[in-house]
């Protein structure tokens, strides 16, 4: 989900199209390699779907833009102002919600931050009274190192964001990148019938 929400997110920045938001969120969460454009318009259709973007035109040369709806407004706002409301954080989606919030002018990245440590740290303490078997040992062992990079990494982006306010703070790229999905009916090819061939002028 955190794709989903990243977009969202982006979207606050105002209307954009497919592949400008898989541009801007390789750039902002700096730590993803790649993002598959067919996730990235399986997603917009997903959130299409879900009344929380809807169609906003095209650009100049015919790609379909995207804006938030107002449930696609609220949803955003929440995800810019809070972490995970369990013990159950995963590595990934934190570093995509606390990079793409810290990137974002107006998100409280700082709150993100602190919400992620409280998770992480009440993981630590479930897997302190959970090892009850070598194996489980070794696997809770595992997971709670996980849990203390974790928490490493949070106090360092805490301790940057603290000093140095809106120091990750980004604006949309102006080089806007050219490809991405047209609209259906401009995909479709023309086929003459079969054995039907354009004819010559005399």
């Amino acid at each position: 989900m955190s794709v989903q929400n990243g977009f969202l997110a982006l979207l606050t920045q105002g209307a954009a199209y497919g592949s400008q938001l898989q541009s801007e969120f390789l750039c902002r969460a700096a730590h993803r390699r790649q993002l598959n454009p067919g996730q990235v318009y399986s997603t917009l259709d997903r959130m299409t779907d879900q009344g929380l973007v809807a169609s906003a035109g095209a650009t100049d040369d015919g790609l379909p833009l995207y804006e938030l709806t107002p449930a696609g407004r609220e949803a955003a706002a929440v995800w810019l102002r809070s972490g995970p409301s369990d013990a159950r954080p995963d590595w990934d989606e934190m570093q995509d919600q606390v990079l793409i919030a810290a990137s974002l002018d107006g998100a409280d990245a700082l709150a993100i931050v602190d919400d992620y440590r409280a998770a992480f740290a009440e993981k630590i303490r479930y897997l302190s009274h959970e090892a009850d078997s070598r194996a489980l040992l070794a696997a809770n062992r595992a997971a709670e190192l996980g849990a203390k990079a974790a928490i490493e990494w949070l106090d360092e982006v805490a301790a940057t964001l603290r000093a140095h306010p809106g120091a990750l703070v980004q604006p949309r790229s102006p080089e806007r990148p050219r490809r991405g999905r047209r609209p259906a009916a401009e995909t479709t090819e023309t086929v003459p019938p079969v054995g039907q061939e354009a004819s010559a002028t005399d």
